[in-house]
């Protein structure tokens, strides 16, 4: 990522009419920090918006709570220039809880309880995984980011919504792709329904007698002299694997035949246009942000 240096003032402070200045008093909602995009997101606001407050959404896992799972982030090489600049990584740590306020939450899972005034939501977060099952990759990347916009809406803020897509949105075409809405009339509401219907669907199907039998007869071919429940065990796990592969198939296919080359893009188009709708009913700014792949950086935080 490249930064901007901020227009200073000539007593040091930054001029009201940069993006330092106009963000200075104002909150800012971040997810994905954990990521590779969110966490230079989050250097950035610490390093050079010194009077910008920052909300963090991130869930808590086995074993790491989620203000522990922001702290080890200051280990990573994207934080190295600033904790130089401090001078220690105590000072780095001490930084971030003054400035910082975690909410452990995990919008796929349901609307998250998140606090009020918030000025700028920006939503990094996504399922990246080009081929995932296509109730995986719609629960995170539409339903998901529906949740979290709701829920910052239902904690009484009208904040900016700044929403992280991809530059391929625009699917399998040729020429000059115009960086304005996107032209469809795939019905969002609908694909995702049935997205999510899909893995009732498939469930049931990997539960026929014929599937099962198959099943069990693999495992048992392989696993017969270590006893009935490894077998039975085995096969289970063929089962969900048969799942999953379907659940991906599913997705790729729908993708494709709509003009999408993977369920990724596909999930990232939807989600786009329920954004969009929200942010019109609701009258709230709206940006969409198209990177392409994000690998390397030019300047900030390392060259390379």
């Amino acid at each position: 990522m490249v930064g901007n240096e901020p227009t200073r003032t000539t007593d040091g402070g930054a001029a009201r009419g940069s993006i330092v200045g106009r963000l200075a008093g104002k909150r800012v909602f971040l997810t994905g920090v954990t990521g590779f995009l969110g966490q230079v997101v989050l250097e950035r606001l610490l390093a050079e918006f010194p009077e910008t407050g920052i909300v963090l959404l991130v869930r808590s896992q086995t074993g790491a709570s989620s203000v522990e799972r922001v702290h080890y982030l200051t280990r990573k090489p994207s934080f190295d220039r600033l904790r130089e600049s401090l001078g220690s990584d105590d000072a780095l740590l001490r930084l971030l809880d003054e400035r910082v306020e975690v909410v452990d939450g995990d919008f796929s899972r349901g609307q998250p309880d998140l606090p009020g005034e918030i000025d700028v939501v920006i939503h990094s977060a996504a399922a990246v995984s080009f081929d995932p099952p296509i109730d995986e990759g719609f629960q995170t990347n539409l339903v998901g980011a529906m949740n979290l916009y709701r829920g910052v809406l239902a904690g009484g803020s009208r904040p900016a919504l700044v929403h992280v897509s991809t530059a391929y949105v625009a699917g399998v075409q040729k020429g000059v792709i115009p960086e304005r809405t996107l032209d469809h009339r795939v019905d969002w509401s609908l694909e995702a329904d049935l997205a999510l219907r899909a893995r009732r669907d498939v469930e049931a199907s990997s539960r026929k007698p014929e599937l099962l039998e198959r099943f069990l007869e693999d495992a048992s071919r392989e696993h017969s002299r270590a006893g009935p429940t490894t077998v039975a065990d085995d096969a289970e796990q063929r089962r969900k694997g048969w799942m999953t592969k379907r659940l991906v198939e599913y997705g790729r296919q729908r993708a494709r035949s709509l003009g999408w080359p993977d369920v990724y893009t596909f999930t990232k188009a939807m989600g786009e246009r329920a954004v969009e709708e929200l942010a019109a009913a609701e009258q709230l700014p709206l940006s969409i942000v198209r990177p392409s792949i994000i690998e390397s950086a030019l300047l900030h935080p390392a060259p390379g």
